[in-house]
Protein backbone atom coordinates (compact mmCIF):
# COMPACT_ATOMS: atom_id res chain seq x y z
CA UNK A 1 0.00 0.00 0.00
CA UNK A 2 1.61 3.29 -0.99
CA UNK A 3 2.03 6.13 1.20
CA UNK A 4 -0.92 9.07 0.95
CA UNK A 5 -0.72 12.17 -0.10
CA UNK A 6 0.51 14.45 2.73
CA UNK A 7 -2.32 17.41 2.00
CA UNK A 8 -5.26 14.72 2.41
CA UNK A 9 -6.71 15.70 6.13
CA UNK A 10 -7.33 13.23 8.55
CA UNK A 11 -12.05 11.78 8.35
CA UNK A 12 -13.19 14.45 11.20
CA UNK A 13 -14.50 12.78 14.39
CA UNK A 14 -18.29 11.42 13.88
CA UNK A 15 -21.42 12.73 15.09
CA UNK A 16 -22.83 10.70 17.41
CA UNK A 17 -23.90 7.17 16.01
CA UNK A 18 -24.21 8.35 12.38
CA UNK A 19 -20.57 8.97 10.41
CA UNK A 20 -21.47 11.40 7.51
CA UNK A 21 -18.97 9.23 4.82
CA UNK A 22 -16.22 8.80 3.53
CA UNK A 23 -13.89 11.64 2.28
CA UNK A 24 -11.01 10.60 4.11
CA UNK A 25 -7.27 9.99 2.73
CA UNK A 26 -6.41 7.85 -0.18
CA UNK A 27 -4.79 4.65 0.52
CA UNK A 28 -2.68 2.85 -2.21
CA UNK A 29 -1.68 -0.67 -1.79
CA UNK A 30 1.51 -2.01 -3.17
CA UNK A 31 0.87 -4.80 -6.06
CA UNK A 32 1.82 -8.13 -5.74
CA UNK A 33 4.26 -9.45 -8.45
CA UNK A 34 3.29 -11.82 -10.93
CA UNK A 35 5.54 -15.21 -11.75
CA UNK A 36 5.73 -16.94 -15.16
CA UNK A 37 5.43 -20.83 -14.95
CA UNK A 38 7.86 -22.47 -17.21
CA UNK A 39 7.47 -25.92 -18.17
CA UNK A 40 10.62 -27.50 -19.40
CA UNK A 41 10.41 -28.88 -22.80
CA UNK A 42 10.53 -32.43 -24.16
CA UNK A 43 13.83 -34.49 -24.40
CA UNK A 44 14.85 -35.24 -27.87
CA UNK A 45 13.59 -38.57 -29.64
CA UNK A 46 16.56 -41.29 -29.74
CA UNK A 47 18.45 -42.21 -32.28
CA UNK A 48 16.79 -45.53 -33.93
CA UNK A 49 19.14 -48.28 -32.93
CA UNK A 50 20.98 -49.80 -36.71
CA UNK A 51 18.76 -52.56 -37.85
CA UNK A 52 20.36 -55.94 -38.06
CA UNK A 53 21.60 -57.01 -41.45
CA UNK A 54 18.81 -59.63 -43.50
CA UNK A 55 20.06 -63.25 -43.20
CA UNK A 56 19.88 -64.45 -46.99
CA UNK A 57 16.82 -66.20 -48.64
CA UNK A 58 17.30 -70.16 -48.66
CA UNK A 59 16.76 -70.58 -52.12
CA UNK A 60 13.71 -73.21 -50.81
CA UNK A 61 12.52 -70.13 -48.86
CA UNK A 62 9.64 -68.58 -50.20
CA UNK A 63 9.25 -64.56 -49.14
CA UNK A 64 6.87 -64.26 -46.75
CA UNK A 65 3.67 -61.84 -47.56
CA UNK A 66 4.07 -58.72 -45.19
CA UNK A 67 1.05 -58.15 -42.98
CA UNK A 68 -0.42 -55.34 -43.53
CA UNK A 69 -0.30 -52.12 -41.52
CA UNK A 70 -3.12 -50.73 -39.72
CA UNK A 71 -4.65 -47.73 -40.87
CA UNK A 72 -3.23 -44.84 -39.05
CA UNK A 73 -6.78 -42.73 -37.60
CA UNK A 74 -7.12 -39.02 -38.96
CA UNK A 75 -6.40 -36.39 -36.11
CA UNK A 76 -10.41 -35.19 -35.33
CA UNK A 77 -10.55 -31.74 -34.30
CA UNK A 78 -11.28 -31.22 -30.56
CA UNK A 79 -14.84 -30.38 -30.46
CA UNK A 80 -15.75 -27.19 -28.53
CA UNK A 81 -16.08 -27.00 -24.95
CA UNK A 82 -19.07 -25.70 -23.84
CA UNK A 83 -18.77 -23.41 -21.07
CA UNK A 84 -19.77 -25.17 -17.46
CA UNK A 85 -23.63 -23.72 -16.25
CA UNK A 86 -23.38 -21.67 -13.12
CA UNK A 87 -23.12 -23.56 -9.92
CA UNK A 88 -25.74 -24.12 -7.60
CA UNK A 89 -23.10 -22.39 -4.91
CA UNK A 90 -23.10 -18.89 -7.58
CA UNK A 91 -26.94 -18.63 -7.51
CA UNK A 92 -27.20 -18.95 -4.37
CA UNK A 93 -24.86 -16.15 -3.31
CA UNK A 94 -26.34 -13.82 -6.05
CA UNK A 95 -29.57 -14.97 -4.56
CA UNK A 96 -28.56 -13.68 -1.15
CA UNK A 97 -26.38 -10.45 -2.01
CA UNK A 98 -30.08 -9.45 -4.51
CA UNK A 99 -31.82 -9.72 -1.43
CA UNK A 100 -29.23 -7.61 0.63
CA UNK A 101 -29.49 -5.11 -1.28
CA UNK A 102 -33.32 -5.20 -1.50
CA UNK A 103 -33.48 -4.53 2.56
CA UNK A 104 -30.74 -1.73 2.42
CA UNK A 105 -33.13 -0.12 0.21
CA UNK A 106 -35.83 -0.78 2.14
CA UNK A 107 -34.06 0.45 5.26
CA UNK A 108 -33.36 3.63 3.81
CA UNK A 109 -36.74 4.24 2.79
CA UNK A 110 -38.56 3.03 6.42
CA UNK A 111 -36.36 5.85 8.12
CA UNK A 112 -38.35 8.43 6.51
CA UNK A 113 -41.78 6.97 7.03
CA UNK A 114 -43.60 7.71 10.38
CA UNK A 115 -44.84 4.41 10.66
CA UNK A 116 -41.43 2.19 10.10
CA UNK A 117 -40.57 0.46 13.17
CA UNK A 118 -36.83 -0.05 12.69
CA UNK A 119 -37.25 -3.08 15.55
CA UNK A 120 -39.49 -5.13 13.72
CA UNK A 121 -37.67 -4.59 10.54
CA UNK A 122 -34.22 -6.07 12.35
CA UNK A 123 -35.98 -8.75 13.74
CA UNK A 124 -37.22 -10.04 10.56
CA UNK A 125 -34.24 -9.39 8.86
CA UNK A 126 -32.66 -11.70 11.77
CA UNK A 127 -34.75 -14.62 10.92
CA UNK A 128 -32.54 -15.29 8.10
CA UNK A 129 -29.84 -15.54 10.09
CA UNK A 130 -25.87 -16.40 8.26
CA UNK A 131 -27.64 -16.20 4.89
CA UNK A 132 -28.74 -12.11 4.89
CA UNK A 133 -25.24 -11.53 6.54
CA UNK A 134 -23.31 -13.20 3.92
CA UNK A 135 -24.89 -11.27 1.34
CA UNK A 136 -24.09 -8.08 2.77
CA UNK A 137 -20.49 -9.19 3.35
CA UNK A 138 -20.42 -10.20 -0.08
CA UNK A 139 -22.35 -6.97 -1.32
CA UNK A 140 -19.48 -4.74 0.65
CA UNK A 141 -16.70 -6.68 0.05
CA UNK A 142 -17.19 -6.19 -4.26
CA UNK A 143 -16.40 -2.54 -5.38
CA UNK A 144 -18.28 -2.62 -8.24
CA UNK A 145 -20.89 -0.30 -7.51
CA UNK A 146 -18.29 2.22 -6.36
CA UNK A 147 -15.97 1.65 -9.28
CA UNK A 148 -19.30 2.61 -12.05
CA UNK A 149 -19.78 5.92 -9.98
CA UNK A 150 -17.55 8.89 -12.22
CA UNK A 151 -14.32 9.68 -11.41
CA UNK A 152 -15.20 13.39 -10.20
CA UNK A 153 -17.49 11.46 -7.39
CA UNK A 154 -17.43 13.30 -4.15
CA UNK A 155 -19.52 11.25 -1.12
CA UNK A 156 -18.79 14.42 1.71
CA UNK A 157 -21.99 15.61 -0.17
CA UNK A 158 -25.00 14.68 -2.50
CA UNK A 159 -23.69 10.91 -2.31
CA UNK A 160 -24.35 8.99 -5.03
CA UNK A 161 -27.27 6.37 -4.54
CA UNK A 162 -24.73 3.46 -4.22
CA UNK A 163 -22.66 5.39 -2.00
CA UNK A 164 -25.95 5.40 0.42
CA UNK A 165 -27.21 1.83 -0.40
CA UNK A 166 -23.64 0.52 1.10
CA UNK A 167 -23.96 2.55 4.41
CA UNK A 168 -27.27 1.41 4.25
CA UNK A 169 -25.65 -2.32 4.49
CA UNK A 170 -23.50 -1.29 7.33
CA UNK A 171 -26.11 -0.14 8.82
CA UNK A 172 -27.95 -3.49 9.17
CA UNK A 173 -24.73 -5.00 10.13
CA UNK A 174 -24.22 -2.66 12.96
CA UNK A 175 -28.11 -3.49 13.63
CA UNK A 176 -27.21 -7.26 13.97
CA UNK A 177 -24.38 -7.11 15.67
CA UNK A 178 -25.19 -6.92 19.19
CA UNK A 179 -27.11 -10.24 18.88
CA UNK A 180 -25.70 -12.34 15.53
CA UNK A 181 -21.67 -12.98 16.37
CA UNK A 182 -21.25 -13.61 12.28
CA UNK A 183 -22.59 -9.99 11.80
CA UNK A 184 -19.64 -8.79 14.13
CA UNK A 185 -17.35 -11.42 12.19
CA UNK A 186 -18.61 -9.80 9.02
CA UNK A 187 -17.34 -6.21 10.07
CA UNK A 188 -14.23 -7.60 11.05
CA UNK A 189 -13.04 -8.86 7.83
CA UNK A 190 -14.51 -5.81 6.09
CA UNK A 191 -12.47 -3.42 7.81
CA UNK A 192 -9.54 -6.04 7.66
CA UNK A 193 -9.86 -6.66 3.90
CA UNK A 194 -6.88 -5.17 1.30
CA UNK A 195 -7.89 -2.12 -1.38
CA UNK A 196 -6.62 -3.63 -4.42
CA UNK A 197 -3.88 -0.99 -5.68
CA UNK A 198 -5.65 -0.81 -9.63
CA UNK A 199 -8.54 0.67 -8.42
CA UNK A 200 -9.53 4.17 -8.82
CA UNK A 201 -8.28 7.44 -6.52
CA UNK A 202 -12.53 8.28 -5.49
CA UNK A 203 -13.03 4.41 -5.04
CA UNK A 204 -10.28 3.90 -2.84
CA UNK A 205 -11.24 6.56 -1.06
CA UNK A 206 -14.92 5.36 -0.72
CA UNK A 207 -13.81 1.96 0.61
CA UNK A 208 -11.41 3.66 3.47
CA UNK A 209 -14.65 5.82 4.37
CA UNK A 210 -16.13 2.23 4.96
CA UNK A 211 -13.37 0.82 7.23
CA UNK A 212 -13.85 4.12 9.07
CA UNK A 213 -17.29 3.43 9.03
CA UNK A 214 -17.17 -0.21 10.43
CA UNK A 215 -14.35 -0.01 13.19
CA UNK A 216 -16.31 3.19 14.55
CA UNK A 217 -19.77 1.03 14.80
CA UNK A 218 -17.83 -2.08 15.95
CA UNK A 219 -16.27 0.07 19.07
CA UNK A 220 -19.79 0.46 20.04
CA UNK A 221 -21.16 -3.37 20.23
CA UNK A 222 -17.93 -5.10 20.68
CA UNK A 223 -14.87 -2.79 22.53
CA UNK A 224 -12.55 -5.62 22.64
CA UNK A 225 -13.05 -7.06 19.25
CA UNK A 226 -12.90 -3.11 18.00
CA UNK A 227 -9.36 -2.69 19.76
CA UNK A 228 -8.17 -6.41 18.43
CA UNK A 229 -9.00 -5.51 14.93
CA UNK A 230 -7.22 -2.34 14.68
CA UNK A 231 -4.49 -3.94 16.11
CA UNK A 232 -4.64 -6.20 13.36
CA UNK A 233 -3.80 -3.42 10.41
CA UNK A 234 -1.12 -4.33 8.71
CA UNK A 235 -0.53 -0.45 7.22
CA UNK A 236 0.68 2.50 9.42
CA UNK A 237 -1.15 5.07 7.36
CA UNK A 238 -4.29 2.96 7.16
CA UNK A 239 -4.02 2.69 11.14
CA UNK A 240 -3.18 6.35 11.06
CA UNK A 241 -6.86 6.97 9.49
CA UNK A 242 -8.57 5.07 11.25
CA UNK A 243 -7.50 5.07 15.10
CA UNK A 244 -9.79 8.69 16.01
CA UNK A 245 -12.50 6.12 14.26
CA UNK A 246 -11.78 3.39 17.21
CA UNK A 247 -11.37 6.39 19.51
CA UNK A 248 -14.25 7.70 19.04
CA UNK A 249 -16.53 4.55 18.84
CA UNK A 250 -15.03 3.28 22.32
CA UNK A 251 -16.16 6.92 23.63
CA UNK A 252 -19.88 6.02 22.09
CA UNK A 253 -19.82 3.42 23.40
CA UNK A 254 -19.76 5.03 26.84
CA UNK A 255 -16.54 3.98 27.71
CA UNK A 256 -15.20 6.35 30.05
CA UNK A 257 -11.74 8.38 29.26
CA UNK A 258 -9.48 6.58 31.71
CA UNK A 259 -11.06 3.44 30.28
CA UNK A 260 -10.36 4.53 26.71
CA UNK A 261 -6.80 5.16 27.99
CA UNK A 262 -6.62 1.44 29.14
CA UNK A 263 -7.54 -0.36 25.90
CA UNK A 264 -5.49 1.84 24.08
CA UNK A 265 -2.38 2.47 26.07
CA UNK A 266 -0.52 -0.22 23.82
CA UNK A 267 -1.46 1.09 20.50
Amino acid sequence: MNGLPADNPRPPAPRRWRWMGPGLALVVLGGTGLYALVHPRSPSAQEPAPAEPLAPLSPTARPSTPAPRPATPMAQAPSPVAAPPPSDVDAEQKTRREAARQSARQYRAGRFNAFFRKEVFVEELARDGASRIDGLRGELADPTALQQLPADARFMENKPEPVLERMAMIDLLFELAPNEPAARDAMTSLALSPIDSGLSDSVKKGLVGEKYDLLFRLAQVDRQLAVDTYTRLDNPRLKSLLREALMAGLAESGASPAEVQRMTAHL
